[in-house]
């Protein structure tokens, strides 16, 4: 945890990434909505609510991380908080609504007793200008939390990572290997595309494990280089 003093208290960012780029983050054709909906804050969008969603490996933890390290961010007041890690009787988010941005990650694992602390902090944030999101692995009516911070959390927009689909597995694929500068040819990608599972982490770390392949057996990055390695690293 970062200890950060702001306007004389004193908070914690609770499991901060300041590593995280939004620049890496590939944002698919059918998440156009949630890149818009980022982009409006972005652009001094303010008391927007939204509530984010996706599987546990679509990425959801390294969007909030990497949102809150862009440069229009930083000049604002902000945090991030992994609510699953919070379970003592403390008031952890106590003048919170006076921040221009709060996410609060993994919000389908509230321990009991900081129901309420999520609650009173999206009231107060009615009457103050903050950007409030959340994210979490489930929909407001798939939690198990008491009626009135499902509602409150059923007012906030609502976005899906929608996972990556066969339409973007290439370029998704030409996106990880322009970041990571690997000099794979189209039709390579197009041969490994075939064969790979539809998430991005998966993507990200099979096309590195393939790079590493090729300098251990000093290969080049052919069909049959990448046919030898998906033979036995998906079985």
């Amino acid at each position: 945890m970062k200890n950060i003093n702001r306007k004389n208290q004193l908070y914690f960012d609770f499991g901060r990434d300041y590593e995280a780029d939004l620049d890496n983050f590939f944002f698919s054709s059918k998440n156009s909505i949630l890149k818009s909906e980022l982009d409006e804050i972005l652009n001094g969008s303010i008391n927007q609510k939204l509530f984010i969603t996706g599987n546990k490996a679509d990425g959801k933890t390294f969007l909030l991380n990497s949102f809150l390290n862009h440069n229009k961010i930083k000049q604002l007041q902000s945090i991030y908080i992994d609510v699953s890690t919070l379970n003592k009787n403390e008031n952890y988010l106590e003048g919170l609504a006076s921040f221009d941005l709060v996410c609060l990650d993994n919000i389908h694992k509230i321990a009991e007793n900081i129901e309420i602390q999520i609650f009173n902090l999206i009231n107060e944030c009615k009457a103050t200008k903050t950007n409030l999101i959340l994210a979490s692995n489930g929909n407001p009516n798939e939690l198990n939390y008491f009626p009135d911070l499902i509602s409150r959390f059923n007012e906030f927009k609502r976005c899906r990572i929608n996972p990556i689909d066969d339409n973007d597995v290439v370029e998704c694929m030409i996106f990880v290997t322009q970041k990571l500068n690997l000099n794979f040819s189209e039709e390579l990608i197009q041969f490994i595309s075939l064969r790979i599972r539809r998430d991005f982490y998966s993507i990200k770390m099979t096309l590195q494990d393939f790079d590493k392949f090729l300098y251990s057996e000093k290969k080049q990055p052919t069909k049959i280089s990448a046919a030898s390695f998906l033979k036995s690293y998906l079985n």
